[in-house]
């Protein structure tokens, strides 16, 4: 990306080494948002134990909140998008990081059951407005080479996150209820939301220099895919959805449906299983939990590692996280009445596979839309398909486990997981053919 000249009154002149620690900041702010967005999010599932012995929910009604917070986050990415092409994303993730917070507050002062799939599908729409603002950022607002290495690390906030989503509630269990817990999380979130807003206000000349010189850049990228198409007598697709027809994506949509119904959808219920198997209390069962994060951001870097030096197709690399899943499973059925730290490491490893699919999905491959202007569009509507699948197996989970059993889920997920396998050796054929069409901009 080349820089864009500045006028004179620049206070200082924009070198690489100033771009680089600029950049480093943004991504670390980033960082900040989408690590706290996770314990405002998965505080829930390490909660639900408690409200379940307390009697205030049943397993049916916990799955119909976490549903609800799935399918109008699902939405939400699906709408926003398309509207984080187009929206700055300091305003995006300023407006999601304040909702949230003030969702998580209202969770926590609600007594009536039925206002909480209410108020948890609230949190799931601003939580929406995270994602495919952050993936913006990195393609329009960070160096070239720092693009690949943000996408990569933005990952380990999730696990992060993920992890403080477990640990502080079971120590707030301990000490108060689970009501606490959700006021824990929003004021963590206005934190979060605070660093945003007054560090966003140091790099507005970053920002402002970057933006420009994203749409020179741009802006000469599709000149030449005109003249190129012009000289062959063909249209350039410039919409989302005639490009996720010509590029092959809607085929993909069935590998990232089995993504979604094995990551979050088994992350979600971990505690409840390990509470209902070994007979653990929530605040055990939330702390034994923790072990699913704290493993699952290798998924990431072992999936980056494997598609860099040995599989370079990345939907061929998620066949083969979707097949140590598959074992994973395999092994948690076995492990299922002998001790609940090796169920929980069988889950870890296997939702770890699943965040590596996730993290060629939702970044890797919408990278290669970037050029056309893209990739917030396309990771967003990667991700609602995902959280579509979470919605409907999370709230299918849990009334299922409470009919059939959990014996009976296990086989479940071993179905999904071998599903995923097959619908990746297909896709990689089709994603093979389609990539370097966008790679030569014949699409």
């Amino acid at each position: 990306m080349k820089k864009p000249e500045l006028n004179s009154s620049s206070p200082a002149e924009w070198t690489e080494q100033r771009i680089h620690r600029s950049a480093k900041q943004l991504f670390l702010y980033c960082f900040l948002a989408y690590g706290c967005s996770y314990i405002g999010r998965k505080n829930f599932a390490a909660c639900l134990p408690a409200m379940l012995a307390e009697g205030l929910l049943t397993e049916t009604v916990g799955g119909y909140i976490t549903t609800a917070y799935m399918l109008l986050y699902g939405t939400g990415q699906l709408v926003n998008g398309m509207v984080a092409a187009r929206v700055k994303p300091q305003y995006m993730i300023g407006t999601g990081l304040l909702g949230a917070a003030i969702c998580n507050a209202c969770m926590g002062l609600v007594t009536e059951p039925w206002l909480m799939p209410v108020i948890w599908a609230g949190n799931g729409l601003f939580h929406s407005m995270l994602w495919a603002p952050i993936i913006r950022v990195f393609t329009d607002r960070m160096p070239p080479d720092r693009r690949a290495w943000a996408g990569t690390n933005i990952v380990a906030s999730c696990s992060i996150g993920a992890v403080l989503a477990f640990l502080i509630p079971s120590l707030v269990l301990r000490l108060s209820g689970w009501r606490v817990v959700f006021f824990v999380s929003g004021g963590i979130l206005c934190f979060a939301f605070l660093v945003w807003v007054v560090g966003h206000r140091f790099l507005r000349g970053y920002v402002r220099m970057m933006d420009e010189a994203c749409r020179v850049e741009r802006e000469a990228l599709r000149v030449i895919a005109d003249a190129k198409a012009a000289a062959e007598h063909r249209k350039v697709k410039r919409s989302l959805l005639a490009v996720i027809l010509a590029s092959g994506l809607w085929f993909l949509l069935l590998c990232l449906f089995c993504n979604g119904a094995l990551r979050d959808g088994v992350e979600t219920w971990a505690p409840t299983f390990l509470s209902a198997s070994f007979g653990l209390d929530s605040s055990a069962a939330a702390l034994i939990a923790v072990v699913i994060p704290l493993v699952s951001v290798s998924g990431t870097y072992a999936a980056e590692w494997i598609h860099k030096r040995f599989i370079r197709n990345e939907v061929y690399l998620c066949c083969l996280m979707f097949g140590i899943t598959s074992l994973c499973v395999v092994g948690l059925y076995l492990s299922r009445h002998v001790h609940p730290l090796l169920c929980a490491v069988f889950m870890a490893i296997g939702v770890a596979a699943m965040w590596g699919v996730n993290h060629m999905f939702l970044t890797i491959i919408p990278y290669h839309f970037a050029p056309l202007g893209l990739a917030a569009s396309v990771t967003g509507f990667l991700n609602s398909v995902i959280y579509f699948s979470t919605a409907l197996c999370s709230g299918l989970y849990g009334a299922l486990a409470e009919r059939l059993g959990w014996e009976r889920l296990i086989f479940i997920w071993l179905g999904v997981g071998i599903a995923g396998v097959v619908f990746c050796v297909f896709g990689g054929l089709l994603w093979r053919k389609k990539r370097e069409g966008l790679a030569n901009g014949e699409i």
